[in-house]
């Protein structure tokens, strides 16, 4: 099959929630602040994974931009290249583009993780966290 447009880039899944700021102090999150998770940080992915009202997207810049131009372009227009683990995330980032009609086709590694952000939503304010 040939697409007009083919994007290539590093995918991450974007998991947005509503939290409180109990749930930032618990792993010494600032409000309005973006870092690289260290070890500490890692349960939060799975933790907000399971909670109500999480919102999983498809993000990273080129996918970003593959996603909004398959968006205006006629179906099956978009290949989108990335690489990711062999794990739920890289699972829910493939709905995630599915769902708005996006083609993927992702290198899958055994000995690496999907890239992911989780944005932890308190009111106004929100924490960032990227892996990979």
């Amino acid at each position: 099959m040939s697409y007009p447009l083919v994007c290539l880039g590093n995918p991450l899944l974007d998991l947005q929630v509503d939290v409180e700021k109990s749930y930032l102090d618990k792993y010494d999150l600032k409000e309005n602040d973006a870092i690289l998770v260290e070890e500490k940080h890692m349960p939060v992915f799975d933790e907000v994974l399971k909670m109500d009202g999480v919102k999983l997207v498809a993000g990273g810049a080129a996918q970003n931009t593959a996603r909004g131009a398959q968006y205006v372009l006629p179906a099956n227009s978009v290949l989108y290249f990335g690489s990711v683990g062999k794990d739920v995330y890289a699972d829910k980032l493939s709905e995630a583009n599915k769902s708005v009609g996006l083609t993927t086709s992702y290198m899958v590694q055994d000995d690496i993780a999907t890239g992911k952000c989780a944005a932890l939503i308190n009111g106004q304010n929100r924490s960032l966290l990227s892996s990979n």
